[in-house]
């Protein structure tokens, strides 16, 4: 029998503070098409069954849209079972449609199972009255292959938000299937069992780089897992230290090719640092300009400019008298003072100041 592991899709997010409006509009649409995706995927490879753990949607109060999408993709697909958990993000579930007979839910007051010939899958949605108490609820027969679907991150501590895995072990947990962690990530709970984050279908912000996807199981008289990536795009980091550059053309050029084996389709944030020459006019529409080809890039300039007032000491210009000013001035401290001086070298020398 062949299992999908989903978590986390966010249905709805709101994009409009990370990226321009029309941006923001075809992620909402990405998203999904991200599950619908990931159904085909099932449906090509004879999945049966598709454990959603939590969060598949962004609040409590989906959008029309985003529920009629949600739903409709769940009646069409009646060959499946499709296995909600609610998180944290959609923990009310006063929206969910309980006519459906392949949706099948969990609830507060206790873990509700399904039995699928050997397979058990069992789960229970956390909240504050369960959170401290719920594992001594846990009760599983250990000659069947045990599934348990949780959201919460994995911690030393019972809480809100947080599976202890310590109380899991030697519970006959074969695989545990687990929400809120958008990054895929898996580790042991005994001899006998595992844990897995799917982490979500697709990174939303730059808070969730790298490859996005869920969580292919394929039971037989055991449980084996594969990360499968489903994202069409993939958001990056890329670090970038300007000091010791000379020029802008060199600093657009090695951009490039720090990127040049990335997908155009991605998503790319570039984190600026390091010291700037005084000479260098570096702008972020620069650096986007040099990296046009992606779908989307996002600048986060931490740049300074690097002066060395003591080069001036001599100079009897007005560039200077500027510069000794500046520096002699005890109102400003040495931050104000180089951002002062580098605005100004930019003036006196007669080139553009954004």
């Amino acid at each position: 029998m062949k299992i999908i592991h989903c978590a986390d899709v966010h249905l709805g997010t709101k994009f409009a503070s990370k990226f321009p409006a029309d941006i923001a509009k075809q992620r909402q649409s990405e998203l999904r098409t991200c599950f619908s995706e990931m159904i085909d995927f099932a449906k090509q490879n004879g999945v049966q069954v598709i454990l959603l753990s939590g969060d598949v949607f962004d609040s409590d109060k989906p959008t029309i849209k985003d529920k009629e999408f949600f739903y409709n993709a769940i009646r069409k697909n009646s060959e499946i079972d499709f296995l909600y958990l609610n998180g944290n993000h959609d923990k009310e579930g006063s929206y969910l449609q309980t006519d459906i007979p392949n949706l099948k839910t969990f609830s507060k007051t206790g873990f509700t199972s399904y039995s699928y010939g050997d397979i058990v899958i069992s789960g229970i949605e956390m909240d504050a009255n369960n959170a401290q108490s719920f594992y001594s609820m846990l009760e599983l027969d250990r000659s069947k292959l045990n599934i348990l679907m949780l959201h919460g991150d994995v911690s030393d501590s019972r809480g809100m938000d947080k599976v202890r895995l310590a109380d899991l072990r030697n519970q006959s947990i074969d695989y545990l299937a687990l929400g809120h962690i958008h990054s895929f990530a898996t580790g042991t709970i005994d001899d006998r069992g595992t844990w897995a984050f799917s982490g979500c279908l697709a990174g939303r912000g730059f808070d969730e780089c790298g490859e996005k996807g869920f969580v292919l199981l394929d039971v037989t008289d055991r449980i084996t897992a594969q990360f499968c990536c489903s994202s069409a795009r993939t958001i990056h980091k890329l670090p970038f230290d300007v000091t010791g550059y000379a020029d802008l053309y060199t600093i657009q050029q090695k951009l490039k090719q720090q990127t040049d084996a990335l997908p155009s389709s991605d998503i790319l944030r570039v984190e600026l640092s390091g010291d700037l020459e005084s000479d260098i006019d570096l702008s972020e529409n620069d650096v986007i300009s040099a990296l046009s080809r992606f779908y989307f890039v996002n600048v986060k300039n931490n740049t300074s400019v690097r002066i060395d007032p003591s080069a001036y000491a001599a100079d009897t210009s007005l560039i200077g008298e500027f510069v000794r000013g500046v520096s002699a001035n005890a109102d400003y401290d040495a931050d104000r003072k180089n951002t002062l001086i580098a605005l100004g070298l930019k003036l006196l020398s007669g080139r553009e100041v954004e």
